[in-house]
C-alpha cells in the first residue's frame, strides 16, 4: 500500500457529524463489503452499506454519518462524481471521506485527496489497520470503543414490537419441527456440557453431514440446516431476531420507520423487506445484506449457551432461500468464539494451557479451505508450529492476549490445532539425496536406502540430466512427505486385566485414538462398520453395537488426560452417524447412490457434459429472445439432459415451456415442477424465483407473484426485472432510484 501522497486532512470535533459511529460504506466488491464490515463492527462502529454511487447518496441523505468510505470505480456514477456531490450538500461539506482504490497512479490520488478535501486515499489491497488509522486520524476522540460481549436475550425479555408475520411463521414452524424430532429415535443427539456448540459444528463438517441441527435450551429452539457440511440457514422461535429488530439494532433503519413498515405490511400484505424498498428507508442491496446478518445473529446467539442438547437429523430437507449464511465454517466457528467467549469461560473449556503445545492437526480439517483469518490471525497461526507453548506464542504480541486465546480455542475446536503437553522435534534439513558415482561406472541400481526411496537413474558414463534439473529434481524430492504408517492393529486397545486401564501410557493411547480416527474418515460407511454392502440389519446392528461399546468415551473417563476420552466420543459419534445413515432404508438408498455417483462420472466426461451442454443453452436463449419458444424449449431440454444439475438450465426449460402454451395448465404445472428444480439446485440466482414470478402473474396470481419477485432481489439486489415487476405490483410506486 503506498502513504498517501500529501499528509491527510486533520478534523476537528466540529468537522464531525452528529451521529459519531456511524459509517457509510460504498463499494461494489460484496466480499470486501463483508469484511468492513465484520471489521468495522468489531472496532465499535455501525455500519451501512452501499453497492452504488445512486443508493450510496440516497442514503446519506437520510442518515447521519461520521464518514464515508468511498471506491473510486463504481457502477454507475463513479466515486469521484459521488464525492463532488456529498461536497455540494451542506451535510456532505465537511463529512470525512476516506477514498480506497487499486488506481496506482500517485497525480490522481493527490488530485482527489486535493480537490475533494478526502481524508485519506488507501490504495486496494489494504490493511485493515490502515483504515482503521484513517478513521482514528479522521474521527479524533469520536473513535468508538469495542462493543463488550453482548449478554445473551431470552425469549421473555425479547420485545414482540418489532416482530413481523414471517418471523412468527418461523416461530410456528421450529416449535413444530422440534415437537415432531421429540417423537423420533435418532442416535446423533447429545448436550453441551460434554460437547460445546463449536465442535459440533466441527464435526458435522468432517461427517460432511447433510441435515437439520436441533438445538434447545429451556424455551429456546433453533435448527441449524446443513449441506455437505457447510452451515447454509438458521430458523430461530426467538421473536427478538426478526429481520426488523436486527435492522433497527444495525440502526439500518429507525424504529419507527420498522413500526411504519409492519402497518404497511399488515395492509397490504406484502414482505416488510419489499416495503422498507418502497418506503425508501433502504436499497435492495441493504435488504440482502440485512438477512445475512439475521442469520448471523441467530446462528452466533447459539454460542453463548453454556447448556442445550441437540440432536441432527439427516432426513430433513433444506429449505430453498435466496440468502445463506456465505460463510466457512472455521470462520463461523472462530468468529463465534470472538464473540461470546470470554477469559473465565475460555479456561473452563480449556483449562490451564499456558504450558502446552499448540502443534498442527495430524488430519486437519482445513488445510485447503479459505479459513478468512486478518493478517496477525495468520501470522500466529503459522507460529503455531508445535515448539512454542501458547504463553510463547502470546508473548510475540501479534495480538492481545484474549484474542490469542479464542484464536488458539477455535482453531483446536475447529480440528485445525491440537494442544500437547510435549513439543515436536526441532526441524532437521534432510541430507542431499543425490549421491554421485564417478563418470563412467556402472549404472546404480533401484535403491531404497535413502529417506525417501529414490535413486537417480544413470545411462552409460554421462548423466541424463543437467545439473540444474538434478538440483531441482532434488529439492522436489527433499520437500516429500515420508510414508504415512498404517493405522495401529485392534489388539493395542486391549485391556490388561480386570483393571480397566490399557496398556499403553496416555500419550501413546492418544496418538492410536488419533491415528484410528484419521483412518476412519477416510472410509465410506460401510468399511467404517466392517460390513459389507448387502448385510442385513441384524449384522448391521450387531457390528455397530460392538465397535460402539470399544470406543465408548465412559471407558476412558478414569485417565487423567481429557483428550483419549474426547477422541472416543468423536469416533463414538462417527460410529453413530455411519449406523443411523445405513439402518434407514431411505437414506442408505440416498446413500449408496451417493457412492455411485463419486466413481460414475470422470472430471473430463462430466466437463465435457458441461461444456456441450453450455453450448445449447447458450443457443437456446438466443432463440428465446426471438421468440422462437419451441425451439429454445428443444435445447433447454438437449442441455438439461447432458447436464441435469445446473439451476438455470431448468429454469430456462421452464419459462419456454410456459411460453409455449401459456394457456395449457398441464404446460404451466410442467414450468412450475422445472422452475421449482432450478430454485432447489441453486437458491441463489434470481431466474427461477423472476421465472416463477412472471408465470403466477401470467396465470392471475398476483400475490404468489410478488413473492417470487421480493426473493429475487434477495438473491440479487440488481435483478432490475424483478424490481420492476414489483414496482408495477405497488401501484407504480418506484423502487428505483
Amino acid at each position: 500500500m503506498l502513504r498517501p501522497p500529501v499528509p491527510p486532512r486533520e478534523f476537528s470535533p466540529v468537522d464531525t457529524p452528529p451521529a459519531p459511529t456511524h459509517l457509510l460504506v460504498i463499494d461494489d466488491d460484496r466480499p470486501l463489503q463483508r469484511l468492513l464490515a465484520d471489521a468495522l463492527t468489531q472496532q465499535g462502529f455501525t455500519v451501512t452499506l452501499e453497492q452504488n454511487g445512486e443508493w450510496g447518496l440516497k442514503t446519506f441523505e437520510t442518515k447521519d454519518f461520521a464518514a464515508v468510505v468511498l471506491d473510486v470505480h463504481l457502477p454507475g456514477i463513479n466515486g469521484l462524481e459521488v464525492a463532488r456531490r456529498l461536497r455540494s450538500i451542506p451535510k456532505g461539506a465537511a463529512v470525512p471521506l476516506i477514498f480506497m482504490s487499486a488506481m496506482r497512479n500517485v497525480q490522481h490520488q493527490r488530485d482527489a485527496l486535493e480537490r475533494y478535501q478526502a481524508a485519506n486515499f488507501l490504495e486496494k489491497p489494504f490493511k485493515l489497520s490502515a483504515l482503521f488509522d484513517a478513521l482514528r486520524r479522521a474521527l479524533g476522540r469520536n473513535y468508538p470503543e469495542p462493543p463488550p460481549l453482548e449478554r445473551t436475550r431470552t425469549d421473555a425479555e425479547a420485545t414482540e414490537a418489532l416482530a413481523d408475520e414471517r418471523a412468527r411463521e418461523e416461530q410456528s414452524l421450529v416449535e413444530s419441527a422440534a415437537a415432531s424430532a421429540l417423537a423420533a429415535g435418532n442416535p446423533v443427539r447429545g448436550d453441551f456440557k460434554n460437547q460445546p456448540f463449536p465442535e459440533i459444528l466441527a464435526e458435522i463438517h468432517r461427517w460432511k453431514g447433510t441435515g437439520a441441527l436441533l438445538l434447545r435450551r429451556d424455551k429456546v429452539k433453533k435448527i441449524v440446516y446443513f449441506r455437505e457440511g457447510e452451515p447454509q440457514l438458521v430458523k430461530s422461535n426467538l421473536l427478538s431476531e426478526c429481520l426488523g429488530r436486527v435492522m433497527v439494532r444495525e440502526r439500518m433503519i429507525s424504529e419507527a420507520a420498522c413500526e411504519e413498515s409492519l402497518r404497511r405490511m399488515k395492509a397490504s400484505q406484502r414482505q416488510q423487506g419489499t416495503v422498507l424498498i418502497e418506503m425508501g428507508c433502504i436499497s435492495p442491496h441493504n435488504l440482502s445484506y440485512a438477512l445475512n446478518l439475521q442469520l448471523r445473529a441467530k446462528l452466533f446467539e447459539i454460542f453463548s449457551w453454556k447448556q442445550g442438547d441437540y440432536q441432527f437429523n439427516r432426513k430433513a430437507e433444506l429449505p430453498s432461500e435466496p440468502v445463506n449464511l456465505e460463510m466457512s465454517t472455521a470462520l463461523l466457528i472462530y468468529e463465534g468464539v470472538r464473540r461470546a467467549y470470554d477469559e473465565e469461560r475460555l479456561v473452563a473449556e480449556m483449562g490451564r494451557v499456558d504450558g502446552l503445545y499448540p502443534h498442527p492437526a495430524r488430519d486437519p480439517l482445513y488445510v485447503f479451505q479459505e479459513i478468512g483469518l486478518g493478517e496477525e490471525e495468520r501470522w500466529l497461526l503459522e507460529a503455531a508450529d508445535g515448539r512454542k507453548t501458547v504463553d510463547q506464542l502470546r508473548a510475540l504480541d501479534l495480538l492481545p492476549r484474549i484474542e490469542t486465546d479464542r484464536l488458539l480455542y477455535a482453531m483446536k475446536c475447529a480440528q485445525v490445532l491440537e494442544l500437547r503437553s510435549a513439543p515436536l522435534p526441532p526441524k532437521v534439513v534432510a541430507p542431499p539425496i543425490y549421491n554421485p558415482v564417478p563418470l563412467g561406472g556402472p549404472p546404480p541400481r533401484p535403491s531404497s536406502g535413502n529417506k525417501n526411496g529414490f535413486s537417480v537413474p544413470w545411462s552409460g558414463d554421462s548423466l541424463p540430466f543437467s545439473t540444474e534439473e538434478v538440483e531441482v529434481a532434488e529439492s522436489m524430492w527433499q520437500e516429500l512427505p515420508p510414508p504415512v504408517a498404517p493405522p495401529p492393529p485392534p489388539e493395542a486397545l486391549e485391556e490388561d486385566g480386570d483393571d480397566g486401564l490399557f496398556t499403553r501410557d496416555e500419550v501413546k493411547l492418544q496418538e492410536l485414538l488419533t491415528t484410528r480416527l484419521s483412518a476412519l474418515r477416510k472410509q465410506d460407511y460401510f468399511e467404517l462398520l466392517g460390513v459389507p454392502h448387502e448385510v442385513d440389519a441384524a449384522a448391521l446392528k450387531q457390528a455397530y453395537e460392538g465397535l460402539a461399546q470399544e470406543y465408548d468415551p465412559a471407558r476412558f473417563a478414569e485417565l487423567q488426560s481429557p483428550e483419549p476420552r474426547q477422541l472416543a466420543s468423536q469416533i463414538h459419534d462417527l460410529l453413530g452417524y455411519a449406523y443411523a445413515t445405513l439402518a434407514d432404508p431411505e437414506l442408505r438408498k440416498r446413500y449408496e447412490e451417493e457412492l455411485a455417483e463419486r466413481v460414475r462420472p470422470k472430471l473430463g466426461e462430466e466437463m465435457g457434459s458441461l461444456l456441450a451442454a453450455e453450448g445449447k443453452f447458450q443457443r437456446g436463449e438466443e432463440l428465446l429472445r426471438k421468440g422462437s419458444y419451441v425451439a429454445a424449449h428443444q435445447l433447454f431440454k438437449e442441455a438439461v439432459a447432458l447436464y441435469d444439475r445446473e439451476g438455470d438450465f431448468h429454469a430456462y426449460l421452464g419459462w419456454a415451456r410456459f411460453k409455449m402454451a401459456p394457456e395449457n395448465p398441464e404446460a404451466t404445472l410442467e414450468a412450475i415442477e422445472s422452475l421449482a428444480k432450478a430454485i432447489s439446485l441453486n437458491p441463489r440466482s434470481e431466474k427461477g424465483y423472476l421465472f416463477t414470478g412472471y408465470v403466477y402473474k401470467a396465470t392471475g396470481r398476483p400475490e404468489l407473484a410478488e413473492r417470487q419477485f421480493e426473493k429475487a432481489i434477495q438473491a440479487n439486489p440488481a435483478c432490475e426485472e424483478a424490481l420492476e415487476e414489483l414496482s408495477l405490483l405497488g401501484g407504480g410506486k418506484q423502487f428505483q432510484q
